[in-house]
């Protein structure tokens, strides 16, 4: 496939660009601090990896400011006039936080009905991905949502549509805002660890939440050349699959995720053995990440060193995998594999560390992500002068 990355941009708790939050990352330290966005209605408050600096102003719903945020920046200096070019949106919140806003306002004052249809436009996910298109003007608009898996499946679906002929260039958003709903759901399944979570730990007991978006542009090689865009990184392959085994947990022999996997490295026709680092999903819940190493151990002969995002940053839901897959491309240029924050004892069930930080020449990455409902998705990403 090798569909050039030309662009990226990214708002999290981590940072404010792609590499004002590498910068971070190449600490070691947790981005994550108590939630102060709305009451979380439980006894203790949670770590979150809340964004904290300015977002634009005048948008709909959080989730809406930080896509603009992250799109301006992949846009930025790219001239789009005469070409054909998509937008693919990731989202599972979408304009929830502002529709929540709403109803506790609506509580106090009945008399806010009247104003219903106008507060809750923009409350469904394809309501934000039109106002994307109409804003900068994009030629088609696709809203996917795939639970946690949903940024992965856009930025691939996006790079099929490129290399179909569909289009000149997709911009892949991947953008989640915290609200209470999604806190109070994984609150009630009891997956949150209130004092930050700890991917593949053997004492880990959940996630922490956190909120983000990430764009990716994409360009097919001829618009690459054509906008004198060097390849930041390619899109080499992307694999998915639906396990269905339950609503909410993975198949515990991680049959999804061995699938996803193995799709998206024979996309990308190269071998296991070429991969030198798994950008794990890595949640830090004890089934999920269990799961995920067990599909691993089945695909590697020897797994390459891994490690998951999520301790440093939180988990980020629809737009985890599109936000990762921008810092996994940074690691291209620094040529370093990011430790995964908040690891400290090996889990016997696991049998393995993820990576502690180390200095790599990294030519090939994996980048998975996960979702509830068996949602799988896979990335390849190869470096931009391979």
């Amino acid at each position: 496939m090798n569909i050039p990355v030309i662009a990226t941009g990214a708002v999290s708790a981590l940072g404010d660009s792609p590499q004002s939050a590498w910068e971070t990352i190449l600490t070691g330290e947790r981005s994550l601090s108590p939630l102060t966005l709305f009451d979380p209605q439980t006894e203790r408050t949670p770590l979150v990896g809340q964004i904290n600096f300015d977002l634009p102003r005048r948008c709909f719903s959080r989730t809406e400011s930080m896509a603009i945020a992250a799109a301006d920046q992949a846009l930025n200096g790219i001239d789009l006039a005469g070409l054909r070019w998509g937008i693919t949106l990731a989202t599972t919140v979408g304009g929830v936080d502002r529709t929540e806003q709403f109803y506790r306002n609506l509580l106090d004052k009945p008399e806010l009905i009247s104003t219903a249809a106008i507060e809750c436009a923009r409350h469904e996910p394809a309501a934000i991905a039109g106002l994307l298109g109409k804003r900068y003007g994009a030629t088609g608009v696709h809203t996917l949502s795939t639970a946690c898996s949903t940024g992965i499946h856009g930025i691939g679906v996006g790079a099929e549509m490129i290399h179909q002929g569909e289009y000149d260039l997709v911009l892949a958003i991947g953008t989640d805002a915290l609200s209470l709903l999604t806190f109070l759901g994984f609150d009630s399944l009891l997956l949150i660890d209130y004092e930050g979570s700890r991917p593949f730990d053997r004492d880990r007991i959940g996630i922490s939440l956190g909120e983000a978006a990430g764009a990716i542009l994409l360009a097919s090689p001829t618009v690459a050349k054509q906008l004198n865009r060097p390849a930041k990184a390619y899109i080499a392959g992307w694999g998915s699959s639906a396990d269905a085994y339950h609503m909410t947990a993975p198949h515990p022999e991680g049959t999804g995720a061995f699938s996803s996997a193995q799709k998206a490295l024979h996309h990308a026709n190269i071998s296991p053995d070429q991969i030198d680092w798994i950008c794990a999903h890595g949640t830090g819940t004890p089934d999920n990440d269990c799961a995920e190493i067990t599909a691993m151990n089945r695909l590697f002969e020897t797994i390459p060193p891994f490690s998951s995002f999520k301790g440093a940053m939180g988990h980020t839901l629809a737009a985890s995998g599109t936000i990762e897959t921008v810092y996994a491309i940074e690691s291209f240029v620094q040529n370093k594999i990011p430790a995964s924050v908040g690891f400290q004892t090996i889990d016997p069930e696991i049998g393995i560390a993820p990576s502690k930080g180390e200095s790599k020449v990294i030519n090939h990455i994996l980048k998975n992500s996960f979702g509830f409902g068996g949602n799988n998705g896979s990335l390849v990403l190869s470096r931009g002068d391979v």
